[in-house]
């Protein structure tokens, strides 16, 4: 893969540079601000990207060594519209690689055993995961009530009340690990699962809505839901719909945001984090760099597509302060993620699926598992497997903070017990996110509240980020389209 220059800018203090005619800044070089960035740039807009950190890409990274392919952060997302035409625009297509079809069976860990999770009603109730008991309550869930009140309730109480404790400890509870690192009995259902918590209001069960929707409701793979939000009235939404893929890359996900930072050259200011933003009649000073060598530059508009807790870092002035607070302070649990390499005959399941996941109930030390070179082709030399393996979250943060050693040893007691693993790993690549994914909790809609009232009273001020509309990568991009739209359509206002 190669490496793209650093286009850091760095000059003296003492040096300011006067506002451009319909000039941004967007602070952060995730995959949000990567492509709020590209958007306005494609419109014409000055813009300025800074990043605190030597590189872009945020948490999407891939590394390259002795054959495997290990990725830091997401492993896969689901497309859309808007995202298929991304792709185009940066000539990516021949290098979209789609997930094994025969790939898609998910596991679930109960009682120490891999049980295949049904995909379909008939499989719900030939499978061997859930007791009859259990299949009985769901076939009841029409006739459950719904709730007086709209007000805001847990994933757990959602799922109970609706479905009964067994589907909440071996369906819900697994994939909730799997996407948010989470937990159900703090997670908010209205806020995590917005569309399936409006079923229950628009239509008075589960059932019913998943009726008249046809069943078409969004999936999502293990490590990252993928939502498809409408994106405002951004040129890219008039794209012809499309099937969603499940897709990666051929040298991983890495080759996205390469590509948005190939196109951005000139643009991204690389080790250079803000430090300081205030208002100044009616435009926007933006002061960044290494102390010793900051340069302050007034624009017409900032975007703000940092973690929520980059805010509590920064210098802002007290009426964006007061509103920061509560954003500032969403909680972000650690999280390890361990990809091991084995030869294929070390490993004696036929990891004949995307992955496992496993409810906090089994009491094991990982989440859960991709089986990564099963999903995708060339994550591993062949004769060899890869296994991506998650540790953490909220369920147990103080394993992710682990030395490698002792979380390799840990995960190996797992693979051994439940994939059949022989010996030790050939390959081991340990990234540590200290802070991995916003937990969107019971009562947050306060902390959109605050995001919200933010930009109403600070304008040409906007935030975006997965802790506002969605963690996966699939939000991410739509939430960096949609942001680009609506400074577009501020800085048109404005003159």
């Amino acid at each position: 893969m190669p490496v793209l220059a650093d286009h850091r800018d760095i000059v003296p203090p003492s040096e300011q540079t006067p506002g451009d005619h319909r000039s941004v800044a967007v602070v952060g070089a995730g995959i949000t601000g990567l492509v709020a960035a590209y958007a306005l740039r494609r419109r014409g807009v000055n813009v300025t990207l800074y990043e605190a950190s030597g590189h872009a890409g945020g948490a999407i990274r891939t590394s390259h060594t002795d054959g495997f392919l290990a990725e830091h952060g997401p492993n896969s997302f689901v497309t859309s519209a808007p995202v298929e035409a991304l792709i185009a625009q940066l000539d990516l297509q021949d290098d979209v690689v789609e997930a094994n079809p025969n790939a898609n069976r998910r596991y679930i860990v109960r009682n120490g055993m891999l049980q295949s999770f049904p995909m379909t009603p008939p499989a719900m109730f030939g499978t061997r995961l859930f007791s009859l008991k259990a299949k009985l309550r769901v076939l009841l869930e029409p006739l459950v009530r719904t709730r007086a009140t709209d007000a805001d309730e847990s994933v757990a109480s959602f799922v109970r009340r609706r479905l009964g404790h067994e589907v909440l400890d071996y369906a819900v509870d697994p994939f909730i690990s799997g996407i948010f690192a989470g937990d159900t009995e703090t997670l908010s259902m209205m806020h995590a699962f917005p569309r399936v918590f409006d079923l229950e209001r628009k239509y008075g069960s589960l059932s019913a809505g998943l009726m008249a929707t046809r069943g078409r409701m969004p999936t999502a793979p293990a490590n990252g839901p993928d939502s498809v939000p409408a994106l405002d009235d951004e040129p890219l939404s008039a794209a012809a719909p499309t099937r969603a893929r499940l897709i990666s890359f051929v040298d991983g996900m890495q080759t996205l945001t390469d590509a948005l930072e190939a196109s951005l050259v000139g643009t991204l200011r690389l080790g250079c984090p803000v430090r300081l933003l205030h208002r100044n009649e009616g435009h926007w000073v933006v002061d960044a760099g290494q102390d010793g060598a900051s340069r302050s530059r007034t624009v017409d508009a900032v975007v703000m597509a940092t973690p929520a807790h980059v805010l509590a870092a920064m210098e802002l002035p007290a009426e964006l302060r007061r509103h920061a607070t509560l954003v500032e302070h969403v909680e972000y649990p650690p999280m390890s993620a361990l990809t091991l390499g084995f030869e294929r005959a070390a490993v004696t399941h036929a990891l004949d699926g995307f992955g496992m996941l496993i409810p906090s109930k089994e009491k094991r030390s990982i989440l859960g598992a991709l089986f990564s070179s099963s999903l995708f082709p060339a994550r591993a030399p062949e004769g060899h497997v890869a296994i991506t393996c998650f540790v953490g979250g909220t369920r147990m943060p103080e394993r992710a903070r682990e030395d490698t050693d002792l979380l390799v040893e840990r995960v190996l007691i797992d693979l051994r017990q439940l994939l059949g693993v022989r010996g030790e790993p050939i390959f081991a690549k340990h990234v540590y996110w200290p802070r991995a994914i916003p937990q969107y909790t019971v009562g947050y809609q306060a902390v959109k509240d605050a995001a919200n009232e933010m930009e109403l009273s600070n304008p040409g001020l906007y935030l975006a980020g997965n802790y506002r509309n969605g963690v996966s990568v699939g939000d991410c991009v739509a939430s960096g389209q949609q942001i680009a739209g609506q400074v577009a359509r501020y800085l048109t206002r404005a003159g």
